[in-house]
């Protein structure tokens, strides 16, 4: 994975799940029986990258760069947001799901986790997963082809997550993921130019490979009723790829606020986070090392229908990428905007 691809990835996880993530994992229900969330809706996306495409859904990015020297130009476009959650409630605490989260969904990553959820009493909450891309994202097969029209490719990935929430009965939640990284048709480095990049220097920008996180988050639940709720959270990442410069390492630092008032909830986060890589990438004769900032705000608003079910939900954000080499750089601010509706034994 590019800087530029792994910090969006690492970023815009946050816009519309921002207040199911500060939350953590939803308790799960005491009776049996099935239940579950859709949403609908639509947003805007305005997007600085020379390494993203979109996904099967919606087309972003610049088919055509006159140079690697280039830094990203702006490209924008609405796009649909359509996502959610069915599950079934066992007796004795445990819960099967299928589905793909908001904050996945919006990362135009589209990975869909099938899994369960097992209530462990005073131990906390343990739940488990399998990833895998729904609605894979593409990128360029050869995002440094210079003069051409670049092709678009698939970036797919599977693998697991483990979660434990209320750790030994504490407000601590640990995650973790692995995903098996694969891009369809990759010749990263075939058509630059204006260097010579032989198969030596191909090997090195080869985007297969491994990922990793390892997630730790505290949430502290302030003033009456615990309708504040304030939860940093630390995260590492290690990119084991088979090309040496894109390998590498991470980390994200997170502060999120979530205020649950009388009908409404209001999430708001601050992250972050760094990327270093193992070797230079050979096109630039320098590592891509990057760090960058995301800031976000949500809103969920119980409309005003008798079965309580339905809510309207908005998000914006914006964030920002900052790479040692300008080619990796990246902007990005979104707008999105739609209904949920649950269902199911209440």
């Amino acid at each position: 994975m590019s800087a530029n691809h792994r910090l969006l990835s690492l970023f815009v996880t946050l816009a519309v799940g921002a207040a199911p993530a500060a939350m953590a994992i939803e308790p799960i229900p005491e009776t049996p029986g099935w239940r579950g969330f859709v949403v609908l809706g639509g947003g805007y996306v305005d997007l600085k990258s020379n390494t993203v495409a979109g996904n099967n859904l919606v087309d972003i990015g610049q088919p055509v760069i006159s140079s690697v020297a280039q830094r990203p130009g702006s490209d924008d476009t609405f796009h649909p947001v359509v996502t959610g959650e069915i599950n079934y409630t066992f007796n004795g605490g445990l819960q099967a799901f299928f589905g793909t989260s908001i904050e996945d969904a919006v990362t135009l990553d589209g990975v869909t986790p099938p899994g369960a959820r097992k209530n462990m009493g005073s131990a906390g909450t343990l739940q488990g997963s399998l990833l895998f891309s729904g609605i894979p994202t593409q990128v360029w097969e050869d995002p440094y082809a210079e003069g051409v029209q670049r092709d678009e490719t698939d970036r797919d990935s599977a693998g697991v997550r483990l979660q434990w929430d209320r750790v030994l009965g504490t407000a601590f939640e640990l995650t973790f993921s692995y995903r098996d990284i694969s891009i369809d048709t990759e010749r990263s480095g075939e058509g630059v130019t204006s260097v010579a990049c032989d198969a030596t220097c191909q090997d090195l920008l080869q985007r297969d490979g491994d990922q990793y996180h390892f997630d730790a988050s505290y949430r502290f639940l302030l003033g009456e009723g615990g309708r504040h709720i304030v939860r940093p959270m630390l995260r590492y990442t290690i990119d084991d790829r088979d090309g040496e410069a894109i390998s590498g390492d991470g980390y994200r630092l997170q502060l999120s606020y979530v205020f649950l008032g009388q009908g409404y909830t209001v999430a708001s986060n601050v992250a972050y986070g760094s990327s270093s890589f193992d070797a230079s990438n050979p096109i630039f004769g320098a590592r891509t090392d990057s760090d960058g900032v995301i800031v976000d705000t949500t809103l969920f608003y119980r409309l005003p229908f008798e079965s309580g079910r339905w809510q309207a939900v908005g998000s914006v954000l914006w964030g920002e990428g900052n790479s040692d080499v300008a080619f990796h750089d990246s902007e990005i601010f979104m707008v999105n905007a739609g209904v949920m509706y649950r269902f199911g034994a209440r």
